[in-house]
């Protein structure tokens, strides 16, 4: 017997919980009496103050309530603003995410589910940062090594290049006004972004794609061409896919490996 999906969709609404939590409380309720996987999310539906009459025929009604005598003969069910108290406590419970057991966060507006996802683009994002700086410290040494020290104001003179100087240098005018807070840092480096670097690495390819990077070119292009989009969604506050999570993962691996086996300057 499939759960009936509306039922299902009520029940999570009204308690808070994730599908994995209904699921496990599901078994949970398997193991007490002999039932079906929609039998026990029916029960739990009505022992959260559910109308299963509203979802479910007359026969599967009777069903559940035989079965609810079955499984608790002697305790009479919670009334209902028992069971109110235990679906706020509930929804509360899950609507409050800790990462790495020192950030706690709470909203009212967003969903138990909308929470989760943040707690999984978290675990991503350590991924984004060490990739983007990774990038931006070869860019740094390779330049400075070719060009010299001044090499920010001799090289970035045309095209994609001036354009990333010209980005860089407004940005830090804007940061000067705002001495309320930080600044991003010394370097100018440090306030372009990932689309600029791979921008920087491809405009001056005979600084790059010799000894240091020893790659090809055109893989290179592909390999941001790849990662541009799925950093531009996690920056901007919103949740990769599966697919897209596991892409990350495996271009900083491919970035760490190109770089272990080049000659990159200290």
């Amino acid at each position: 017997m499939a759960t009936n999906s509306k039922l299902r969709a009520a029940l999570l609404e009204k308690t808070g919980w994730s599908a994995k939590n209904l699921s496990k409380k599901v078994q949970l309720k398997k193991r007490v009496t002999p039932m079906s996987t929609a039998e026990a999310a029916y029960i739990l539906a009505h022992e959260a103050g559910v109308r299963i009459d509203k979802f479910l025929g007359a026969d599967e009604v009777a069903r559940v309530r035989a079965l609810l005598t079955q499984a608790a003969p002697q305790t009479p069910a919670p009334s209902a603003p028992v069971r109110a108290r235990a679906a706020k406590r509930m929804t509360q419970t899950s609507r409050v995410l800790s990462i790495a057991g020192k950030v706690r966060v709470s909203s009212t507006m967003l969903s138990s589910s909308k929470l989760s996802e943040a707690k999984e683009m978290s675990e991503l994002y350590p991924i984004l940062y060490v990739l983007e700086n990774s990038m931006r410290e070869v860019v740094r040494r390779v330049m400075r090594a070719r060009y010299g020290g001044g090499w920010w104001e001799t090289q970035l003179v045309s095209g994609k290049l001036k354009s990333a100087y010209h980005t860089a240098n407004s940005r830090m005018t804007t940061e000067k006004r705002q001495r309320w807070h930080q600044r991003r840092g010394d370097d100018p480096l440090d306030y372009i972004g990932l689309d600029e670097l791979g921008d920087i690495i491809t405009g001056k390819q005979e600084a790059f794609f010799t000894d240091m990077l020893a790659t090809d070119i055109d893989w290179f292009r592909h390999f941001m061409k790849e990662l541009e989009p799925s950093r531009n969604v996690l920056c901007h506050m919103n949740p990769l896919s599966p697919t897209n999570a596991r892409d990350l993962t495996t271009k900083l691996e491919r970035w760490e490996e190109l770089v272990a086996g080049s000659p990159i300057p200290p």
